[in-house]
């Protein structure tokens, strides 16, 4: 049996991501498995603990290296949410990230003009915008919901925007944001979780940000690029 004996204090995607790894390292094993409870797993359907007991090979902490490197089953059969909120049909969520983002990688904070080139790639097949944030003081943020309230696009704000994400309420903006057609992402695990959850989306990466990790050797990126798979894939680099 392989296992998870403990969950990292991580933010929520980074969970749902290492989690999703211990169920595919189990079926490309033939193996049973056993999870700890984790933050967020009460937000999903079904048992995603299959009894909490210690197994003989403990799944060491993992991330992106194994998302598109070990893939077994759908992302969608193994998380749905107990709660699915009703989104417009068309609606493009737009995910801005910063706080935390400043300190590990600037240029992980994506500049206004990636949102704007991004919003004129859908805007013809696109219904509405939802603007989903950790920072209502990010510049990009800022700029964008300005625009879009002078020409007039019907847009809102995910309701828990700007709170802490470590607080239950953050389920409520990853659920909407899971149930949209469209995502212009960004490179947090909360929206590339929200991502493979939920509808198959058309989603919208950073061309600049994707060939930089690539290039850097950064394996989940470069499988990105590369194709990714029928969960998460690319649909547009801008």
């Amino acid at each position: 049996m392989i296992f998870m004996k403990q969950m990292p204090h991580w933010g929520f995607g980074n969970r749902v991501i290492y989690y999703n790894n211990l169920r595919q390292m189990a079926i490309q094993m033939k193996d049973d498995w056993s999870c700890c409870p984790w933050e967020g797993h009460q937000h999903f359907e079904g048992d995603l603990l299959n009894g909490n007991v210690l197994g003989e090979v403990e799944l060491l902490p993992c991330l992106g290296e194994n998302f598109f490197q070990i893939h077994n089953i759908s992302t969608r059969s193994i998380f749905t949410l107990k709660n699915k909120p009703k989104v417009k049909q068309g609606a493009c969520a737009i995910h801005f990230r910063g706080k935390d983002f400043h300190s590990w990688n600037i240029k992980a904070v994506l500049p206004e003009s990636y949102y704007y080139n991004s919003i004129k790639e859908v805007i013809k097949e696109c219904s509405c915008f939802i603007l989903f944030t950790d920072d209502l003081s990010l510049p990009s943020f800022k700029g964008v919901s300005e625009m879009l309230g002078q020409i007039g696009l019907p847009f809102k704000i995910g309701g828990q925007s700007g709170t802490e994400r470590y607080n239950n309420t953050y389920i409520e903006d990853f659920a909407e944001m899971s149930e949209c057609d469209y995502i212009i992402s960004s490179p947090s695990t909360f929206c590339i979780s929200a991502g493979f959850i939920g509808k198959n989306k058309k989603i919208i990466h950073s061309r600049e940000w994707v060939n930089e990790r690539a290039s850097s050797g950064d394996t989940f990126w470069a499988d990105l690029l590369h194709g990714g798979n029928e969960d998460y894939n690319i649909w547009k680099l801008v």
